[in-house]
């Protein structure tokens, strides 16, 4: 069983900044449901770069068959930095 609050799309839409501090204080994710099945989830990110560093270890190629310059430009973390930089807020 999941550890977290289910919250309905809805309600998180009426009040995000109050389900954001719950998930930054409490380390616990959000479970976000529509029509009474979850649809995403929202979690802190030191807990999601922890989860996606434990996906790279885990389907990283084990031995010399790939190199470090390689791997780091594949990894998922590289690819989010990278992808955030193109990403500017809204005014």
């Amino acid at each position: 069983m999941p550890i977290g609050r289910f919250v309905p799309s809805q309600e998180l839409k009426a009040s995000p900044q109050h389900y954001l501090k719950h998930v930054v204080d409490s380390g616990e994710p959000c479970y976000i449901t529509e029509d009474g099945k979850a649809k995403a989830v929202l979690m802190d990110i030191n807990r999601y770069n922890q989860l996606m560093d434990l996906v790279e270890e885990a389907e990283s190629p084990k031995g010399g068959d790939v190199g470090d310059e390689t791997r780091k430009l594949a990894s998922v973390r590289t690819i989010l930095k990278r992808s955030s930089r193109v990403i500017r807020p809204r005014r």
